[in-house]
């Protein structure tokens, strides 16, 4: 199973075998079947002149142990310049809508958010990507209420762009 969730991902393949038989099933985040898909060969993308910071999401991160396979996507697009912001993997700093904080108080997510967006800023991306939906609003709505210039993306949409760049 393929998870683009990083928290359906974690909840699958670290919580259901708790509860129910899942043997005969491989769980995989969109990143890691992407990465072993551009590994092969089986994707070329094409360039994209941009730089980018990435976010570790707390439950692809930190929580499931996935670092590698969404800097191997970015790093797979010709073009792209990677820089690793001053937190970054296990140290990361969550983006602030996690497990729901938003719903209680608005105002917590969005100072969290803007710190995040901060460091971001300090590598001077212009697009910070992540792997998780969640942080890509949380994050982009922190650059809005900010005022910082700065898009938030998902991998698999940079990814995207570049293959649409590829010479067939």
């Amino acid at each position: 199973m393929i998870f683009s969730c990083p928290s359906c991902y974690y909840a699958a393949s670290h919580l259901y075998p708790d509860i129910v038989d899942v043997s005969g099933l491989e769980f995989q985040h969109a990143s890691e079947f992407l990465a072993g898909l551009l590994a092969e060969g089986r994707l070329r993308p094409g360039p994209l002149e941009e730089v980018v910071t990435y976010h570790d999401p707390c439950d692809l991160g930190r929580k499931s142990g996935v670092y590698d396979a969404p800097r191997q996507v970015l790093s797979a697009i010709p073009g792209l310049e990677l820089r690793e912001m001053a937190a970054s993997r296990e140290n990361a700093l969550c983006c602030g809508g996690g497990g729901d904080v938003e719903i209680a108080d608005t105002a917590v997510t969005l100072g969290v958010a803007a710190r995040r967006m901060t460091q971001v800023q300090a590598t001077e991306a212009r697009t910070v990507a992540s792997a998780c939906q969640q942080c890509k609003r949380t994050l982009q709505e922190g650059a809005r209420k900010s005022g910082i210039r700065a898009r938030a993306v998902d991998v698999v949409e940079l990814l995207w762009q570049a293959l649409q760049t590829a010479p067939e």
